[in-house]
């Protein structure tokens, strides 16, 4: 398999062929899918494996748990394990996308060719010396400082400085308000949004779920692109023009240090905003050339930019992307996949999807296929005693159960460092916002508990099993919005672009309408 998914007409029975077999695959493992681990007790889901897996299971070292997981991890084991168990780990690696980083844009660039954009417009646009700005041509153009960044793809240890965990290549007002994961995310984002605006939309991108603008504002101010940020929040929309003017301010300062200093690019415009998947092509258009009516001129064309998006938010944008003449790109990276929309569900999207027996996927499901297995196989490496919490939780979903059943799944205050504590005082926190729950003092030390306490490896083991099938889970809900944009005549690329122990979501979707169709 490549490292990343370039779905088109001569490959494509191909993928349909992968999908299908993944949802096999997935079908056969409903039991361990369809379940939560704070359920471990009062479900007695141990006895829900295999006998001849839970004698394998039972001795397992966090180590070779956390070898198990990873897939390029060479996995040894003292005792001769079921072949099923054996099987489930290589079928999960098989139907799994590359997760391991790209270390360059090439496999973007080489897709923008073979959509009609020839290698002369690619270099037209790097070495491009004049800039169009709301309709003018300036014809001497000089960089302005922001704008002087090279983002180098490797590996994202390179990126970050030893000390602070800073982007060594992104300028300070780049790195503001911004952790290194963030950092990390839109250094490279911005890098395949530019490179996208500039050669299939007219240099215009609409980012959907704006936030409070951090890749807008590198998008817009470091790479010259025109940012419509439409964003559902105000409170959101207030944060992202507070830091534009920060990053404004800083320009000027700069000011003192560089003579005959060039504007600035023109700053993202903000808007609240809600779209819908079945808003008409002139309310989408609105939607844009009302937070820039300077964009009029243009005819609206634009592509469609998210950085994790929530729910249904990314199933959205395909489908706006798809049926909306103007909009000539997407450019999605998704958060979550608990939807349960039932007029424009999130998945199954695509009809190949739809017509696959066995394609349902549950809530509980679709929600560990947001963990991070990477994150989770380095935590073990350092020994399970940290994920100590699963347990705790369990334990205590078991008391809370008992005497108050209609809080069952209630949401818990998160307690840091639950695992360096005694389960009692961890109970008590966890549970402090609950009205009226008091926590008997017999159940928080008796014996049941200091026993389900004691089988707290057991529940690690049962959370990685199903860990061990959230990459699939991933794949399958992907490679369904692949599937639908082909069915909707375009052909579509899925770059892991981001180091998976820093960013778990780390594919990159990418389509781009052909140039005769756009």
């Amino acid at each position: 398999m490549s490292n990343y998914v370039c779905l088109r007409e001569d490959n494509v029975a191909a993928w349909k062929d992968f999908t299908r077999n993944a949802i096999k695959l997935l079908d056969l493992y409903r039991h361990l899918l369809d379940t939560y681990v704070l359920d471990f007790f009062t479900r007695d889901l141990w006895s829900k494996l295999h006998p001849s897996w839970q004698e394998v299971l039972e001795t397992i070292t966090s180590r070779n748990l956390a070898d198990f997981l990873s897939n390029d991890k060479t996995f040894s084991q003292q005792k001769v394990w079921p072949l099923s168990l054996l099987a489930l780990r290589a079928s999960c690696s098989a139907y799994t996308l590359p997760r391991k980083p790209v270390t360059s844009a090439e496999p973007f660039t080489e897709y923008i060719k073979q959509q009609g954009f020839t290698q002369e417009t690619l270099e037209a646009v790097d070495n491009e010396t004049a800039s169009s700005r709301d309709g003018q041509t300036d014809l001497t153009i000089a960089l302005h400082p922001l704008q002087q960044i090279t983002v180098n793809w490797g590996i994202a240890n390179n990126e970050l400085s030893a000390a602070a965990g800073q982007h060594k290549l992104l300028q300070h007002v780049f790195r503001r308000h911004l952790k290194p994961k963030k950092q990390h995310e839109v250094a490279r984002l911005s890098l395949v949004a530019g490179l996208v605006a500039r050669t299939t939309c007219d240099g215009v991108m609409v980012d959907v779920g704006s936030g409070q603008g951090h890749l807008s504002r590198l998008l817009a101010y470091g790479h010259d692109v025109r940012v419509v940020c439409l964003e559902a929040q105000d409170e959101f929309i207030m944060g992202a023009k507070k830091f534009d003017n920060q990053l404004e301010l800083a320009a000027e300062k700069m000011k003192k240090k560089f003579t005959a200093l060039p504007e600035l690019p023109p700053s993202p415009r903000h808007s609240v905003c809600h779209l819908e998947p079945d808003m008409s092509h002139e309310a989408f258009k609105q939607a844009v050339t009302g937070a820039w009516p300077g964009l009029e001129g243009r005819g609206g064309v634009c592509g469609l930019l998210g950085l994790h998006t929530c729910g249904n938010l990314a199933p959205t944008m395909l489908r706006i992307f798809a049926n909306m003449p103007t909009c000539h790109a997407v450019i999605s990276v998704g958060c979550c996949y608990m939807n349960d929309e039932t007029d424009y569900p999130g998945y199954p999207m695509s009809k190949a999807v739809q017509a696959v027996t066995g394609n349902e996927l549950s809530y509980e499901a679709r929600e560990v296929a947001c963990h991070a297995i990477e994150m989770y196989a380095e935590r073990l490496y350092l020994g399970a005693d940290n994920l100590k919490v699963h347990c705790y939780r369990a334990a205590l979903e078991e008391i809370i159960v008992k005497y108050w059943p209609e809080l069952s799944h209630a949401g818990l205050r998160s307690v840091n460092h639950a695992h360096e504590m005694e389960f009692p005082v961890y109970a008590k926190a966890a549970t402090a916002r609950l009205n009226d729950v008091i926590l008997p003092e017999e159940d928080l030390t008796s014996e049941i508990t200091n026993h389900n306490l004691s089988r707290w490896m057991q529940v690690v083991v049962y959370y990685s099993m199903r860990l061990l099938l959230a990459p699939v889970i991933e794949s399958v809900v992907l490679m369904d919005r692949l599937l639908y944009l082909y069915e909707k005549g375009v052909e579509s690329i899925l770059v892991p672009a981001f180091d998976p122990r820093l960013s778990p979501r780390n594919h990159v979707l990418v389509a781009i309408k052909q140039k005769n169709n756009s």
